[in-house]
């Protein structure tokens, strides 16, 4: 009868022990920062820089549907990145052509909705690959001093020609905003340094007409 009791009591306690196991997690937030390199314009000719890079830095919601899939909300932002750009125009009154230079400057915000598909078993390991839309809303602005073109040194005028305008100065403060969409696609590895806290790895790409982008991030995420 003892003996009885006794292997009722330790199935008692297995039974109860595995009623009270957490159930597996089904979110996770996650806070990420990289080095961000945009193109913002699908240029054709060699003029100017086409991309330029920033620093990027982004927060994200999941939701686990199963253990290997889930759905993920991100919202980032990059810092004020410059880039050069130049222009071919013909100088009034003559047939040579002169370049005139622009420094402009972008801010970008992008918003994604993204389906994410986890790799293996592993409880330490977990290589992922994503897809999903984006949304960016980019801030322009641009600076240049005057530009002027100066006539070659001619003999027969001691003097000199005065330097000709060829566009005024753009002072720096009106901004453009530009909305548009597109698809990000994305993959990299979390680390477990616990059962529910990870460090995150990877690569984002978005391509959002006529915008390119592409981030190297390191994060650190926990699921709850």
């Amino acid at each position: 009868m003892r003996k009885l009791a006794t292997i009722f009591i330790v199935l008692l306690s297995a039974a109860t022990a595995e009623a009270q196991s957490p159930e597996p997690p089904k979110w996770d937030v996650n806070l990420s920062l990289g080095f961000f390199e945009s193109r913002p314009f699908d240029e054709s000719h060699s003029f100017g820089d086409e991309w330029y890079g920033e620093g990027r830095y982004a927060a994200s919601i999941g939701y686990y549907w199963t253990q290997h899939f889930k759905t993920e909300f991100e919202f980032a932002h990059t810092g004020e990145g410059r880039r050069w750009t130049h222009e071919i125009v013909r100088v009034p009154g003559t047939e040579i052509n002169h370049s005139i230079s622009t420094e402009a400057f972008h801010r970008l915000q992008q918003g994604s909705a993204r389906v994410v598909w986890q790799f293996n078993d592993n409880a330490w390991v977990h290589p992922y690959l994503n897809l999903g839309f984006v949304f960016d809303a980019e801030r322009r602005t641009s600076q240049s001093p005057p530009q002027f073109y100066y006539p070659p040194y001619n003999p027969n005028e001691p003097r000199g020609r005065p330097p000709l305008l060829l566009r005024p100065e753009i002072a720096r403060g009106s901004e453009i905003m530009e909305y548009r969409s597109g698809f990000t696609v994305g993959g990299g590895s979390k680390f477990y340094v616990t059962p529910n806290t990870y460090l995150n790895t990877g690569l984002q790409v978005t391509y959002a007409k006529p915008a390119t982008t592409a981030a190297v991030l390191v994060g650190f995420g926990i699921d709850f």
